[in-house]
């Protein structure tokens, strides 16, 4: 859709003529399918020519899961710079068969139900392969079942498996420790020399030198974020622990279905009675946008919040809501996705996972422009200076990127 319908948009929201109807119709009155200027090719590169810079160290890129990067998106017009196929395997066509690509040290980590995998950034070409068993959770809605995410720390691969919590060498693929006290549940958190993981009992933070744990508390949560001093999960209801203790600081009654966000001291949790917004501080509700259905977690920047209102009886549609300082967000332009979540954004754009692929927005007026067409589902992606990397359901990763 045109920027200037987005523009409208802006004056009439501002004005009070859009009204939400929460539940039934979504109150973006964008109703056309984006269409983005450039597809993504079928024809493979061989390697990146010039190295993309940064790292994504976890599925949401940071501990607080905001899903923002201070780099420029690629190129408007990206072409595959290379492509890898891993092994994948499953007896059910439900179950889980990739996590979402993280990167650091120039390596690409992956795991599947058949081992984790080291690739190179620059070429896609296979470094280290270890036999771990990705742990298995419930994902998001209670909707099938996902794999826990390894993060990546200090030059560590924290990797959740079905028989405890293992320790890697990003470099190498050596095993630096295992722990079989604790069974990862979900994707970890880091902060300072510990990592907080999910697992069957809780939450419980472990040592990242030795693995060693460091305090259990009983909370229900599936992907933590750790900010400010501060761990903050749940499902049903929104818990604040201390970090350093594990000690509860507050609940909260509203729960969400994923994971909540962190930014500048407000807790952003995605729910079926919308958009909602706790101080870290105390828990206490500061805002509430509940024009619908909020079913994913949004990606918040310095400027804007990301979000996917879900009406659920009609297309999903994305919003880009202006944070306001002690107040409730204001949307500033919307478009229709048909079914979808947003995942990353940079500093200039953002990227989200729709039916028809990977589609890539600006942030100024959402204006689609380009796509990576879907094969077979697609994870999140990783999202680097220059370049990002995906990976579908499949197995199959492919790094984006040049002009």
């Amino acid at each position: 859709m045109p920027s200037t319908l987005r523009r409208t948009f802006l004056g009439t929201v501002v004005s009070g003529v859009v009204a939400g109807i929460a539940g039934c119709s979504s109150s973006c009155p964008d109703t056309d399918t984006p269409e983005p200027s450039h597809t993504v090719g079928t024809a493979d590169g061989s390697a990146f020519e010039t190295l993309p810079d940064g790292a994504w160290p976890s599925p949401r890129f940071d501990a607080a899961n905001t899903g923002y990067t201070t780099v420029e998106s690629p190129s408007p017009m990206p072409s595959i710079q290379w492509r890898s196929t891993l092994p994948v395997s499953s007896g059910d066509e439900a179950a889980p068969l990739t996590t979402p690509p993280i990167v650091a040290d120039e390596t690409v980590l992956v795991a599947t139900q058949r081992g984790m995998f080291g690739l190179s950034l620059r070429d896609g070409t296979e470094r280290w392969r270890r036999d771990l068993v990705p742990a298995t959770v419930e994902s998001a809605l209670g909707y099938g079942e996902k794999l826990a995410s390894p993060i990546a720390t200090d030059g560590t691969a924290i990797c959740p498996t079905a028989d405890g919590v293992v320790a890697l060498d990003i470099g190498d693929g050596s095993v630096l420790w295992r722990t079989d006290k604790v069974t990862g549940a979900g994707t970890p958190a880091r902060t300072g020399e510990g990592v907080v993981c999910p697992t069957a009992d809780g939450l419980t933070m472990l040592d990242t030198r030795d693995g060693s744990p460091r305090w259990t508390a009983s909370v229900d949560a599936r992907d933590p974020v750790v900010a400010d001093g501060m761990v903050v999960g749940g499902k049903d209801r929104t818990v604040a622990l201390d970090v350093a203790t594990g000690q509860r600081r507050w609940t909260a009654p509203t729960g969400t279905h994923e994971h909540p966000v962190v930014a500048d001291g407000t807790v952003y949790l995605g729910t079926g009675d919308g958009l909602v917004g706790r101080a870290l501080s105390d828990g206490s509700e500061q805002w509430r946008i509940d024009r619908g259905r909020f079913l994913t977690p949004p990606v918040v920047t310095p400027e804007t919040i990301y979000a996917v209102e879900s009406p659920g009886e009609a297309g999903d549609a994305t919003f880009a809501f202006d944070r306001v300082a002690d107040g409730k967000p204001t949307p500033r332009w919307c478009s229709q996705v048909g079914s979808g979540a947003v995942t990353a954004a940079a500093d200039d754009g953002l990227l989200t996972l729709q039916s028809a692929g990977l589609v890539a927005f600006t942030a100024d007026y959402g204006d689609a422009t380009w796509r990576y067409p879907l094969r077979d589902g697609l994870q999140p992606p990783a999202v680097l200076d220059g370049g990002l990397v995906t990976v579908s359901t499949d197995g199959v990763v492919a790094a984006l990127g040049g002009d």
